[in-house]
């Protein structure tokens, strides 16, 4: 058993000893203790009845408290204590069972502060050896740790059953299963130290002592050293026996040993499958591997959940919602389906368990008052963590030849994307060894680090994580990817030649041979296997002949230049086909990692072929993507970047000592010279709020205030200012401009009157902090300032009299480490805190004297540098040491989440971020010395934190209405597509998920349907302040185009209602649809005669509606998906109808003839999981879809069946629509945002070069494509 590396409070403390206790108590119903606590009729220190609540003692185990007196806690004591002795002689913790010290534990635990909430927290890591950590890494189980060994239950009564069998007939049980699998694990602790009497059966009386050993270098001396007592043996990584000794005299012998052992004692082999064929020849094994084998496969997902869960139960911890499933997720191992069924078959490689296992242990390392939590996760790495920490570790450990040599055999692991992403692949053994001894060597390394795993006929890399989340593997994937790409298509065609009996036309020629001999030549950067190298070789030996005959043949020379063009412009295809191919797929590895580059990347593919679909919708997708521009010059990190009040001008302040000033209007460029003078690196340089003032700080301990009314000209004021407390971290002007605030190194925050920026004076100094204070913040009406410290804490300080400054309220603590940033919202009701522990935290700080936490944001896998809010309060942005800077969606403060993917460009750590003041670019500064100016895309709107279920667009296009989870419907004014601003209060009152939206075509009605089975109309004729007046039953509404009808339908049922006085609804019809399931859309003919359902039940109907109150059906139901309809949409035209469906399928049905409606050609397919939503541009030219999959679809109808994919949600995309003039489509996601998208391509084009152009740079494009000459598409 392992223990502990870290603590928790002694609050925290007490909680996990009481829950250990309870633990090994057997956890006995709370009923039963609180009744034999009543039974010992004890009695206080007053002579009162001591009893004790069971909801009392359940809050001692959560942590919620502490008890107020010790005699109720004795009581419970004893009790748990005499049920645990009982279990347990000897405690697991020293003082487990004793009362003087329980009584010791109990008074430090009460003298330690709590928070606010009651709940005990665990501030930071230190030593503590009372806690038990069930998890051991990925160290294997050993026989002691049988009572944490769970999920292998099932296995473990199989290999039980091959015990009993070997006892009865003699003879070896072998263990057999890939490296990583669990095979120590299960041989040692799913066995123990001892087989109780009766476990083989009932002749076995007596218990059987169990002896593991391992052969080791010195297999025969391992076995005499050994000396078992008569029992089970255990021969644990048999395996060694050929890896360690190359002695067959050895090897024979002490398979002879154990042979002859089996006739006494029960003798059990654990052996690599990849060794299985070594096994094969020792006909002592044969017998057993035939009749006493078993393999060890993969853990199904309910043992893997018992493997993660129980052990921590076991010990009295708990286990924060939704981790087990944010683990297993990780792993992959949730279930392959077929056909929408369970297969059983787990989806994750079994030597990927060390990972996980390693994962559980800094998961536990990290926990929080007794219980393991996703915050805690996600700070030790999750699993891709563990994959990086593991393989760094492993590599550090190999000399120069086998670093080389593991090099080689990964990348021969990998197979490298083309226009997909990369993967592991399976290679045999021989292909990625050789015949070189350190290839081995090497091999069994990697293997040894559970980073490769051996099957019997096979090795692969453990887990596919590897790929992305260890950096050095990811460099050498990028840097040589060309030549990899290049490789694997030569591996492939030589494949292809030898299959065909080595048919000399499928031989290289020209261009694709020259290439061939080339990557044959680069053995340092690429390896060729040797059939690929023979099939070079070959084709360069018949290229020669070829070539002797032509000159020999003059006669023909003529004829053999014909045939030379064609094949000249074959090959001139080919290659241009595989540059093409190469391109595609250098952006979609850069898609995440550097959005700006992977844009400018496929304007160059776009360039090559304008016509292609799939670069297209990379080009529209960039709609939704924020592109950056680099700002070089700094010759350091840049730590601040800051726009003036009006935006036009960026400072940055750098380690290279000097301030930079940016046009930002247009452009960027640099104005005028770098501002110098500090003596050591600048932190901070900050406009005053005229913007003619720049102050600026750093290392140097000096404050300098420069005139900056002409940024290309700037000059200083007066003399810099030395305030005598150290380095200053940050500066910050009130509102007003008048004081300016310091954080200093000292723990002080200073205040200065700058007033007249020549003559500054100090006013006072603020003090309180134990250390460093990082960041001072401003509230927006400046009476209220907040630092952020070393010492983990943030205050709040009253600075409306800045001579006269107070603190607010109590410190807000919490945090578990340094607070990098502090940033008040537009608002001034929240302050967002940036934490080392790479957390963000949300505070209400709406009265600063009670401010209370409000959420904790975890995401990042770095300490958070900065945090900032933008102009209108929606996003939240925060920059860590992991390289990037992410955007959250804090429209409700309480339940943020995050929006859109990280903003990255591999510069390294991101120290610095700031908005302009229309919010549509946020400025970085990073490690690797580039600020980098991001153009935010202003289709993409953070709406619903709980997801955007529902869309509308009114009949000017200038309203659009979004519903969502979160049980609202919020209005955006969209006339200006390029700055959609929300409008009027949120409409609330909705007692369910808004699922369905329609605005009438008047524009002056809104139907909002909820899964409260209501809905509501709404007057939006002033948006600004609308007004419910009505409430009908139903889940959905559907206005006629003539906006007179409102068709609502209800389950199965639909009604029809004369909505032209919204204030009174008249039904006109009620009838039943003859859906055997609930209706999930409805729409009307563009005629208003036709209304179409789409239902559950996997068919649509379509009624005539041509006199409401007398609805009819047209036809019989429309079948042929094999899911459900979740969406319908008519032809404006009316000449079809579209229907979306859960099968992942698209069909277009005939509605020319309403009475013989009929399937238009095959469905379409191109999404990958179900399809939700589908629109109808109004011109008919287009179809847009949405789907689980996270893409919209667009389909040109005079060109189906192909269509383009847009990405740039991260959820499900639940709703679409497009705007009345066609120039748009809005959808709805569940990732929390609404979205609007341009379907025009050199819109998209434009939009990239203004804001990327000077990304691919020469040596980008030298790195990325180094066959073509440097001619940028910008």
């Amino acid at each position: 058993m392992t223990e502990t590396d870290v603590t928790a409070s002694p609050r925290a403390a007490f909680a996990e000893r009481f829950a250990l206790l309870y633990a090994e108590a057997g956890n006995p119903p709370l009923k039963r203790v609180t009744e034999s606590v009543a039974r010992e009729r004890g009695v206080d220190d007053n002579g009162r009845p001591v009893r004790v609540p069971a909801q009392r003692i359940s809050d001692w185990r959560r942590g919620r408290n502490v008890p107020a007196r010790f005699a109720g806690l004795a009581a419970v004591l004893r009790v748990l204590i005499g049920e645990a002795r009982r279990r347990r002689s000897e405690p697991v913790v020293a003082g487990l069972y004793d009362m003087t010290t329980w009584r010791s534990w109990w008074e430090v635990a009460l003298a330690a502060p709590q928070t606010g909430n009651g709940h005990v927290v665990s501030p930071r890591p230190a030593a503590d050896g009372d806690a038990v950590c069930p998890y051991l890494g990925l160290s294997a189980f050993q026989q002691s740790d049988s009572e944490w060994f769970f999920g292998r239950e099932r296995a473990t009564s199989d290999l039980l059953a091959r015990l009993a069998q070997a006892r009865a007939d003699g003879g070896f049980v072998v263990l057999v299963g890939a490296s990583g699998a669990g095979k120590s694990s299960l041989l040692r602790a799913g066995l123990g130290p001892s087989l109780a009497a009766g476990t083989l059966g009932d002749e076995q009386t007596s218990e059987l002592p169990i002896t593991a050993l391992t052969p080791g270098a010195d297999p025969l001396g391992t076995l005499a050293e050994s000396d078992p007592p008569q029992g089970v043996i255990v021969v644990d990584q048999f395996e060694e026996l050929f890896t360690l000794s190359d002695d067959e005299d050895v090897q024979n012998e002490f398979v002879r040993r154990l042979h002859d052992l089996s006739t006494s004692y029960v003798v059990v082999l654990g052996v690599r499958a990849d060794f299985y064929h070594h096994c094969l020849g020792f006909p002592e094994l044969v017998d057993a591997m035939q009749e006493r084998q078993l393999a060890l496969g993969a853990m199904s997902e309910s043992e893997l959940r018992d493997a993660v869960v129980r052990p921590a139960k076991a010990v009295g911890l708990q286990w924060e919602s939704g981790l087990v499933e944010l683990m297993l997720a990780d792993l992959g191992a949730t279930l392959r389906r077929t056909g929408g069924r369970t297969s059983g078959a787990p989806g994750y490689a079994a030597g990927a368990l060390p990972l996980l296992a390693h994962a559980l242990l800094a998961t536990w390392q990290r926990r929080s008052n007794g219980k393991l939590t996703v915050a805690g996760y996600r700070r030790a790495g999750g699993i891709h963590g563990a994959v990086a920490a593991t393989a760094e570790r492993a590599w550090a450990e190999l000399d120069g030849d086998g670093a080389e040599a593991a090099r080689r055999i990964l990348l021969r692991l990998v197979r490298i994307g083309d226009e997909t992403r990369d993967v592991r692949r399976r290679a045999t053994r021989a292909e990625v060894t050789g015949a070189g001894p350190a290839r081995e060597r090497a091999l069994e390394a990697l293997v040894r680090a559970r980073l490769v795993t051996l099957d019997a006929e096979s090795v692969e890399i453990t887990h596919e994580a590897l790929l992305d989340a260890w950096p050095r593997l990811r460099g050498w994937i990028d840097d040589n990817r060309a030549e990899n790409l290049a490789r694997q298509r030569l591996e492939a065609d030589a494949e292809s030649w030898d299959e065909q009996d080595k048919d000399p036309s499928l031989l290289y020629r020209g261009s694709r041979l020259e290439s061939s001999e080339r990557l044959a030549r680069e053995s340092d950067t690429v390896e060729l296997t040797p059939l690929a190298r023979r099939f070079v070789r070959v084709s360069s030996q018949h290229h020669r002949r070829q070539r002797w005959l032509r000159h020999t043949a003059v006669a023909l020379v003529g004829v053999f230049a014909l045939i030379a063009a064609g094949a000249a412009g074959i090959a001139v295809n080919e290659r241009d086909d595989a540059e093409f191919r190469h391109i595609l797929a250098e952006a979609g590895s850069l898609a995440t990692d550097d959005p700006s580059l992977s844009a400018q990347l496929s304007l160059v593919a776009h360039r090559m072929r304008p016509e292609d679909r799939g670069v297209a919708g990379r080009l529209l997708s960039t709609g939704q993507s924020p592109l950056a521009t680099p700002l070089r010059g700094h010759k350091g990190a840049v730590y601040l970047t800051s726009f003036s009040p009006d935006g036009s001008v960026l400072a940055t302040a750098s380690e290279d000592s000097t301030v930079r000033l940016w046009d930002a209007s247009g452009k960027a460029r640099p104005l005028g010279e770098p501002l110098t003078g500090h003596q050591s690196w600048v932190s901070s340089a900050v406009f005053s709020p005229d913007g003619d003032t720049l102050a600026t700080t750093g290392d140097d301990a000096t404050i300098r205030l420069w005139d900056v009314s002409d940024p290309a000209n700037a000059t200083r004021i007066g003399e810099p200012i030395v305030p005598g407390n150290g380095t200053m971290y940050l500066l910050a002007f009130s509102p007003d401009g008048d004081t300016l605030a310091t954080a200093n190194d000292d723990g002080t925050v200073g205040l200065w009157d700058v007033s007249e920026a020549a003559r500054p004076t100090r006013l006072g100094t603020l003090t309180g902090h134990d250390a460093a204070v990082r960041s001072i913040a401003f509230s927006p009406d400046g009476t209220v300032l907040a630092s952020g410290s070393d010492d983990h804490d943030v205050r709040l300080w009253d600075v409306s009299h800045p001579r006269n400054p107070t603190q607010l309220g109590e410190p807000l603590t919490g945090a578990a480490d340094m607070v990098h940033s502090v940033a008040f919202s537009p608002d001034g009701d929240s302050l967002a805190v940036g934490v080392e522990d790479t957390t963000v935290r949300l505070w209400d700080v709406s009265d600063p004297r009670r401010a209370r936490e409000y959420d904790t944001l975890t995401g990042h896998e770095g300490l958070v540098w900065s945090v900032q809010f933008s102009p209108d309060g929606r996003l939240l942005a925060s920059a860590s040491a992991d390289g990037t800077t992410r955007l959250w969606n804090v429209s409700d403060p309480a339940h943020t989440v995050p929006f859109g993917e990280p903003l990255s460009a591999r510069s390294g750590i991101v120290y610095a971020l700031g908005f302009s003041k229309d919010g549509s670019r946020l400025a970085t500064g990073s490690d690797d010395g580039v600020a980098r100016v991001w153009s935010l895309p202003s289709g993409a709107l953070a709406s619903h934190p709980d997801g955007v279920s529902a869309v509308a667009v009114g009949p000017g296009g200038e309203l659009m209405a979004t519903g969502g989870a979160d049980r609202t419907v919020r209005l955006w004014r969209i006339a200006d597509r390029e700055d959609p601003m929300p409008i009027g209060p949120v409409l609330r009152g909705l007692n369910g998920t808004v699922h369905a939206l329609d605005l009438s075509s008047r524009g002056g009605l809104l139907a909002a349907g909820s899964t409260d089975t209501r809905v509501r109309l709404y007057d939006v004729t002033d948006p600004e302040h609308p007004e419910r007046v009505a409430t009908l039953p139903g889940a959905s509404g559907y206005f006629s185009p003539d906006a007179t009808t409102l068709a609502v339908v209800n389950g199965t049922d639909l009604r029809l209602y004369d909505v032209t006085d919204p204030e009174r609804p008249t039904k006109l019809a009620d009838f039943d649809t003859g859906h055997s399931a609930y209706i999930t859309s409805g729409a009307f003919s563009a005629d208003g005669t036709t209304f179409a359902t789409g239902s559950f039940d996997q068919t649509a109907r379509l009624w005539d509606v041509s006199d409401p109150r007398e609805p009819t059906p047209r036809g019989k139901a429309l079948t042929g998906h094999s899911g459900p309809i979740w969406s319908v949409a008519f032809h404006p035209d009316d000449v079809a109808l579209a229907t979306a469906s859960g099968d992942k399928a698209i069909r277009m049905w005939s509605t020319r003839d309403p009475s013989d409606v009929h399937p238009m050609g095959e469905p379409l397919h191109g999404h990958t999981d179900a399809v939700t939503s589908v629109a109808f541009s109004p011109d008919g030219s287009r179809l847009m879809s949405g789907g689980y999959d996270e893409t919209v679809r667009m389909w040109q109808t005079s060109e189906l069946p192909g269509s383009v994919a847009l990405t740039g949600h991260t959820g499900v995309v639940e709703a679409v629509a497009f705007t009345p003039d066609g120039g748009a489509v809005v959808t709805g996601g569940s990732d929390g945002t609404a979205r609007l998208w341009s379907h025009d391509v050199e819109r998209s084009i434009e939009r990239i070069c203004a804001t990327s152009a000077d990304v691919l740079t020469s040596g980008a494009w030298r790195r990325y494509l180094p066959q073509q000459s440097y001619d940028p598409p910008c």
